[in-house]
Parts: C-alpha cells; structure tokens; sequence
C-alpha cells in the first residue's frame, strides 16, 4: 500500500509534507466548486428567481449531506493514525469498510426527503412561479445522494491512504461531465433548472465509479476485501463514528439554523437570498486553500499521534493556520477591492448586485475567521475528540436566528441583519475553538492512541 504516490511515509519536512496533501485536495475543490459555480452561471441565465432557487435548496442539500459526516468525517484521521502506528492493514480494511456504507447511508437519508419534497420548496420560501422546477431540481439531487455519500466516503479512504492526487484526478472527472452536461441540459436541451442537477449527478457517478478504480488499485490484493466482508465487523468503524457523531450533529444544527435564516431573508427579497447564495460560493471559492489544508491537517496529525510525535502534531496546526492566513487575505482584498464587477458576472439585475455587493463587503472581513474554523475542527477530529466543536458550535449557532431577528427588526437591518448574524457569530466561534485547542491539545493526544489500542485490541 506504500508505494510511490504516498504523501505520509518518508522523511520530507513538515511544510512539505503539509502542501503534497493540501495542494492536490485544494484543486479537487476548486474542481468541486467550479461544477457549482458552473450551475449557478447557467441557471442564472434563466433569471434571478433560478439563481434563488439553487441558492435555498443548496442549504436542504447541504443539510442532507451532513449526516455523509458520520461514514467520513473521522475517516482521514483514523486511518492516518492506523498508517503511524505500522497498522496498514486495519488502515485499508476501514477505508472499504467506509465506502461501502455510506452509500447506504445517503440511501436512509434521502428516501424520507424524497416523500417531504413539496413541503420542503414551500419552507424555502421561494415564490410560486419556480414551485415545479424547484421540486424537481430537489428530487434529482436527493436521487443522486446515495452517490455523493459514496464519493465523499471515497475522498477521505484516499486522503487518509496519503494518495491525495487519486481525489483531484476523481474530483476532475466529475467536473469535466458536469462542465459538458451542464449547459447541454440547462440551455441546449431546454430542460432549466432541474438540468443543473442532472449534470451533477451524472458526473459524480461517473466519478465514483473511477474513485473505486484508482482506490483498488492503490491497495495491496491481500489487502482487498470482498464485499460481503465489507459489511461485517462494523465495531472497527468505532474510532470512525467516535469522530464523525459529534461533527455530525453540530453540521446538522448548522444546516437546520442556516436553512431557517435563509426562509427568514426570503422575506425581505429574492435579491437577498441570491445574494447570500452568492456569496456562499464564493467564499468557498476563496476559501480554497483551508479545503486542502484542515484534511490535510487532519490526516497528518492523526498520523503523527499515532507515532506519539505530539510535538509534530502540534506543528502541522500552526503551520496550517499560518498558511490559511496568508491566502484568506488575498482573498478578502478581492472581496474589498472588486465586488461589484464579481457578482455582476452572474447576473445585471441591479437590486441583486446592490446587495451582493454590501454581502461581499462583510464577508471580507470574516473569510480569515472561516478558515481558522474549519482547521480547528479538523484538528480535533485528528485527535479523535470532536465534542468541543459540537459543544462550541451548539452554542454559537443556536444564537444566530435571535441575533438575526434583533438585528434585522429592531437594528433596522433588514436583510443584512441576518448576513450580520451570521458572519459575526463565526468570528466567535473560530477564536473560543482555537483556545480550546490550545489548552487541550497535549491531553487529548494521549487519550485517542489509548482508546485506539483499548478497541482494536478488544476486536482482534
């Protein structure tokens, strides 16, 4: 299994270490990001009520993805760590094991979704004219979801091998499908909105079954396991779901509170929804490198706990935010310096550049905050206890609708209010978790290698 594409093994410097994972998973992300983008510029086409549409849904899809947390938000790390304590083999039997369920998963959580459609676009707060094409849009993406759970299981089994290039290169076959079908469906053959979600899907299953190739052919043939085996001795999975269930529930909370701000907003405008949608996407964009770095983090401080290197653990932390931060603000200048001309690129309508505009201008001053975020997170999932993020997130995001509600009524805000809300809150938020992780980073080390051992121990 280590073989000449293997970022972990060896004796390269931390940095380098850092950036062979983090590159190739940052630019699997822009690929990711660019399919949605792609949908977003193509729907556009179709009017701002399009452009609301994908924008409100994406929140049900982001919620409905989050429970794809409990198969692959542990997954990078604990088999990082399994690869540092010599343990290949229970690192290669994990990673199928996870690949094979979370399939099923998205199964589970997409057939109720698909009976609560309708319900689903009127909570939104979409208007009636964009009822239909909305509910279909929904209902080819919740068809797809057993697909996305598959990939997202797929791209942490490969990352946590230290095979990060194998992402990309799976990553870049869904985007080229998705690229070609996209306005092909959208525009050529007429189809609208719900068009966008058949090419994503159409390139995502394209992308998981070469994921699956490229995942075969990484593992040693003693190590491959048969499919019936993939689905028995789901205890080894433990360490996995120990990380995954708290990051879980905390995603869950985010989606729900997010959903709910979004429907609130519809009130004040569609304009005001576009723009928030907008805005979403293009922070991720922006956002990019804290895509590679926080797995990447997460991976390698898995690794380094499991070599009992606490000292390079910590390390990869630091260092992860240091370069976060040089990015994020190249990215919050360009939000400063050239908004206007960003979101008049998606569409000319002027109340939706206005205020796109004003939500571009104050997400700037939080994109730094939203990296520093999301390495913590990884960073306690690499050491195998994510209760402080639930803990912390819990808190954080159960106060944003009243914020919102105070800033958006009795502050006059409006629309903005809820923008306020939001970003202000994840300022909170990213500097309380990265305190925490100060103060616990040596105590929780220790204790993930001694539950490690504990359970597969007990399993052997």
């Amino acid at each position: 299994m280590i073989d000449r594409d293997h970022v972990l093994e060896g004796d390269a410097p931390l940095a380098t270490r850092l950036l062979r994972i983090a590159l190739p998973l940052a630019l699997a992300a822009s690929v990711r990001y660019l399919v949605e983008l792609s949908g977003v510029y193509w729907t556009g086409k179709l009017g701002v009520s399009a452009i609301a549409v994908v924008s409100a849904l994406s929140y049900v899809l982001a919620f409905m993805r989050m429970f794809a947390l409990l198969t692959s938000a542990g997954t990078s790390a604990v088999i990082g760590r399994l690869i540092g304590e010599r343990n290949p083999r229970e690192a290669a039997s994990i990673g199928q094991r996870v690949t094979a369920m979370a399939p099923l998963l998205g199964v589970m959580v997409a057939v109720p979704a698909l009976f609560a459609t309708g319900s689903i676009v009127r909570l939104s707060g979409l208007p009636a004219n964009v009822f239909a094409d909305a509910r279909m849009y929904l209902v080819v993406l919740l068809l797809g979801l057993p697909i996305s759970y598959g990939l997202i299981a797929l791209h942490a089994t490969l990352v946590g091998l230290g095979h990060p290039r194998a992402s990309f290169a799976v990553n870049l076959v869904a985007l080229s499908v998705a690229f070609v079908l996209t306005p092909t469906f959208v525009v050529v053959a007429r189809i609208g909105i719900p068009g966008a979600a058949m090419a994503q899907v159409c390139g995502e299953a394209l992308a998981l079954a070469y994921g699956h190739l490229r995942l075969r052919g990484h593992l040693d043939p003693s190590m491959r396991l048969p499919l019936s085996a993939r689905v028995r001795h789901l205890r080894s999975l433990f360490p996995v779901l120990r990380v995954g269930v708290p990051l879980t529930a905390d995603a869950v909370l985010h989606a729900t509170v997010g959903f709910a701000l979004v429907a609130y907003m519809a009130r004040f405008g569609v304009e005001y929804v576009a723009a928030q949608g907008t805005e979403e996407r293009l922070t991720q964009i922006l956002n990019l490198p804290t895509e590679g770095l926080a797995p990447a983090a997460a991976t390698l401080v898995g690794y380094y706990v499991g070599r009992e290197r606490h000292d390079m653990a910590r390390r990869v932390v630091w260092w992860s935010l240091g370069l976060m931060t040089a990015f994020s603000l190249l990215g919050c200048l360009l939000l400063v310096v050239a908004p206007g001309p960003i979101v008049a690129f998606l569409s000319d309508d002027p109340a939706y550049v206005g205020v796109s505009t004003r939500v571009l201008l104050i997400a700037a001053g939080t994109l730094t905050f939203l990296g520093a975020r999301d390495i913590a997170d990884s960073a306690f999932g690499g050491l195998g206890n994510t209760l402080p993020p639930l803990i912390i997130g819990t808190l954080v995001t159960s106060s944003r609708f009243p914020i919102a509600l105070i800033l958006a009524g009795r502050g006059h805000l409006g629309g903005l209010g809820v923008i306020w809300a939001i970003n202000g809150t994840l300022v909170v938020q990213a500097i309380i978790l990265l305190t925490w992780l100060y103060l616990r980073f040596d105590a929780y080390a220790r204790r993930v290698t001694e539950k490690d051992r504990a359970e597969l121990e007990e399993l052997a």
